[in-house]
């Protein structure tokens, strides 16, 4: 169904996180990294649903039936980026190998502190943006996000970062109060970064080509970005393994013009463009894609 993200029970208990919360800051990456074998070993044989999302999706990325070994590979991709959220929201970028390939279009932009969205996606890691921008560089970042899913793994952030978490708008709170929030944000000339990649129960959506077949993507990232007028940057912090992730940034050309005239049009144009770049970059880092559900409802 639509929505089977947001129907997923967490596969945790607060205990166990807090463990590995521990475990990684007593005694660091290395150790802690070590137990994502045994982890992964046990959601590769209990994770049914997210076994097979992980299938489906090989198979289109690929272009050939995946194995055990390819569903393994990526679940410790997403274990490895899971664990290193510790690590970045504490500020602790030590052991890391962070690599920006930012135009000098989008240097810009957020040097001259204007209000635009950051659209982000449920591929590699968002979290070395957020640390990059606001720990590193004091850039007005806020992130858009919906508080309530995952409760138990953001009581656990919430204590490793408490200015960033402060950066945060609760999407949960919907409708007019959501809007006046999002708009007071870019009038004071804050970076709004958004998940782009997911579409929340009833909210408006467009389909587009992603990966051979059709999915359907949120149209508020552009409906957005068109009624304020602000511009839009394209975000994908990709895992290479190891300690090495690589942050691209990508300026999409503007203004988004939405015209009454042809305004459904314009919408699938600009989701379509941004479901290519995904798929871009996704050609080159197979294994970051972790949205573990029936993205393509099938």
């Amino acid at each position: 169904m639509s929505q089977d993200w947001q129907r997923q029970p967490e596969r945790s208990n607060p205990l166990m996180l807090r463990l590995l919360l521990w475990i990684a800051r007593a005694l660091g990456r290395r150790v802690a990294r070590g137990l994502l074998v045994p982890i992964v070993g046990y959601f590769l044989l209990t994770g049914g649903a997210a076994r097979q999302a992980s299938r489906n999706y090989l198979r289109r990325i690929l272009g050939r039936e995946p194995g055990w070994r390819d569903i393994a590979r990526h679940f410790h991709a997403f274990a490895s980026v899971s664990l290193d959220r510790f690590f970045l929201l504490a500020g602790d970028t030590r052991d890391f190998d962070i690599r920006i390939d930012r135009p000098q279009t989008v240097y810009d932009l957020s040097q001259s502190r204007r209000g635009c969205l950051l659209l982000l996606a449920h591929l590699g890691s968002f979290e070395v943006f957020r640390v990059h921008g606001i720990d590193d560089r004091g850039l007005p970042l806020r992130i858009l996000m919906d508080t309530a899913h995952n409760r138990m793994f953001m009581s656990v952030l919430r204590r490793l970062n408490p200015r960033l978490m402060e950066a945060v708008i609760d999407a949960g709170q919907g409708g007019p109060t959501l809007v006046l929030a999002l708009k007071q944000a870019l009038d004071e000339g804050s970076m709004i970064g958004m998940m782009s990649d997911r579409h929340r129960g009833g909210e408006r959506v467009v389909e587009v080509d992603f990966l051979g077949a059709r999915a359907r993507l949120p149209a508020s990232p552009w409906i957005l970005a068109g009624t304020l007028g602000v511009p839009v940057i394209l975000a994908f912090g990709l895992y290479r393994g190891g300690n090495r992730y690589d942050v691209h940034f990508e300026l999409v050309p503007g203004p988004l013009a939405l015209p009454r005239a042809n305004r459904e049009q314009a919408l699938r144009e600009h989701a379509q463009r941004y479901a290519d770049r995904m798929q871009h970059h996704l050609r080159g880092a197979p294994y970051n894609w972790f949205n573990f559900y029936d993205y393509w409802q099938t």
